[in-house]
């Protein structure tokens, strides 16, 4: 049986999976509308969203269009834009703003609003048609954070690919959302497998399952990692440096240290809490390396460890608790898997 730990193995288990429209997909051509009362407000976000700073004398992003509300129509703008950003002083929208995200809402486009100057509990709360809605203090480099994790969550898991390969300040979210969005599919499916192993028989295969699953959803992580910060090669040559990379050590001690956690029934909940720690660390140590050019070494995977172990037991309990709280799931799921057991009718 080929070992999934060598690396040599690591390519056969991403090879059916299509790089290249992935990669297609982060470079794909999008459009974002920000929309404001006067263009002032709008602009100033073009700056924030396009280099993190609204004072740069750099020009900002040409994908990013902005329109004055009170003086434009929104059907000026290219159409199908990808995210509407309204930005307003008002959390209630004056009338110009509120015909313009009626224009993107009757359109299908998902309504981003972002309320400036005002952080109260009213100004949070979303409004007809909007997706999302986020209020900061002022429109200042302190705004860009909760701004890009906000646009990064109405949009595609392509898509946000694709605007942070252009628009570097909202790497930092989506390389977060990515993680997280990894690290817990990681937990679930362990979980899922750990349940099933109360059945004995089925232990070892599932087991063997499990790194493969676990490896494969964590090196398309680092792949699209890779892509969000802008790397660009051809995709066999990018994910054979991330193999190398990652496979100098790293990945192989996350995937030793799932393996702690693959006893049945008593290893579930450190099965569940290792596979979204391991995952975890690898996609913030990628993260580190695609943007910093940062050595991943022993000692800032450690810490990437602790970090996601604290946060995979709190899940772990959590999953654990949801599912047992689903009466007769557990049960249903094991009579299923009997029937394939041996001698089993």
């Amino acid at each position: 049986m080929t070992n999934p730990l060598k690396l040599r193995s690591l390519w056969r288990v991403v090879r059916e999976v299509d790089l290249e429209a992935l990669r297609l997909a982060a470079r794909a051509r999008f459009t974002l509308a920000l929309v404001s009362d006067t263009r002032a407000d709008a602009e100033w976000l073009r700056r924030l969203l396009s280099h993190g700073d609204p004072e740069s004398s750099a020009a900002p992003h040409p994908w990013l269009e902005v329109l004055a509300a009170a003086d434009e129509d929104p059907a000026s703008l290219t159409p199908d834009p990808w995210c509407a950003v309204l930005v307003t002083r008002d959390p209630d929208l004056g009338p110009h703003l509120r015909r313009a995200g009626n224009h993107f809402a009757n359109a299908g486009v998902p309504i981003l609003t972002v309320v400036a100057g005002d952080t109260s509990h009213v100004a949070k709360v979303l409004r007809g048609g909007e997706r999302a809605r986020v209020a900061v203090p002022a429109l200042d480099v302190e705004a860009v954070e909760p701004i890009a994790a906000a646009l990064a969550g109405v949009v595609s898991e392509d898509q946000q690919i694709a605007m942070a390969a252009h628009l570097p300040p909202l790497r930092p979210a989506v390389f977060a959302q990515t993680i997280e969005r990894t690290a817990r599919a990681n937990a679930s499916f362990a979980l899922t497998t750990g349940l099933a192993e109360t059945i004995p028989v089925l232990t070892a295969p599932l087991n063997l399952g499990d790194i493969v699953v676990l490896t494969k959803n964590q090196l398309m992580m680092c792949y699209r990692i890779a892509l969000a910060a802008g790397r660009d090669e051809e995709p066999r040559k990018m994910m054979g440096e991330i193999i190398a990379v990652l496979g100098s050590g790293v990945l192989f001690r996350q995937i030793a240290r799932q393996l702690v956690g693959l006893i049945p029934v008593a290893g579930l909940l450190p099965k569940v809490a290792v596979a979204y720690a391991g995952t975890y660390a690898v996609g913030r140590a990628m993260a580190a390396w695609t943007t910093e050019g940062r050595q991943i070494t022993v000692e800032t995977v450690s810490r990437f460890s602790r970090e996601g172990l604290e946060r995979g037991r709190a899940l772990a309990q959590h999953l654990v608790e949801d599912d047992a709280a689903q009466e007769g799931r557990p049960r249903r799921r094991f009579e299923r898997l009997r029937k394939f057991l041996p001698g089993k009718k």
